[in-house]
């Protein structure tokens, strides 16, 4: 026994096939966009170590700003206000990387190994005593989620925040 299909039969499985086809879509959709943000993640953190290797460089090739830097770094108070300014100018951009890193850290975006050699660097770096003093000065200016990490290594109380 052969029955054959009604025009409303074929409309069905047409609707259902549409259904399908726009399931399909959709995935594909996403994951292009989760590749695409990959991607995109990735070209921010390439361009945050080219800025801190940028950074570095110009320090290492002006004689006058590394001694700036070193004293910054070291003993903050023997800087004149114009000197401090510009070791500010060298600490924040440091520290918004340091941020930036951990926010990708946070997100997934960057593997536990590489995070625990990028932050063990950087506390190297942090427990210099002119880092303490630029943060302190422009903490609430930096996010939220990185306040704790800073202030447990600066031994700090929370900053109140809205």
């Amino acid at each position: 026994m052969t029955s054959k299909l009604g025009l409303s039969d074929w409309a069905n499985i047409a609707e259902i096939i549409g259904g399908i086809a726009i399931i399909a879509s959709l995935i594909f959709v996403g994951l292009e966009l989760r590749q695409t943000t990959a991607q995109m993640r990735l070209s921010s953190d390439i361009g945050a170590d080219a800025s801190n290797i940028s950074l570095s460089v110009r320090i290492a090739e002006n004689a006058e700003l590394s001694d700036i830097v070193f004293r910054g770094e070291n003993d903050p108070g023997s800087l004149t206000d114009f000197e401090m300014a510009r070791f500010e100018n060298v600490a924040l951009p440091r520290i918004a990387m340091w941020e930036n890193t951990f926010d990708l850290y946070e997100a997934g975006n960057m593997s536990e190994t590489d995070w625990k050699s990028w932050d063990e660097f950087n506390r190297l770096r942090w427990q210099k005593p002119g880092y303490k003093v630029v943060y302190e000065k422009f903490r609430a200016g930096f996010g939220k989620r990185s306040a704790p990490y800073f202030e447990a290594l600066f031994d700090l109380p929370p900053l109140e925040r809205d």
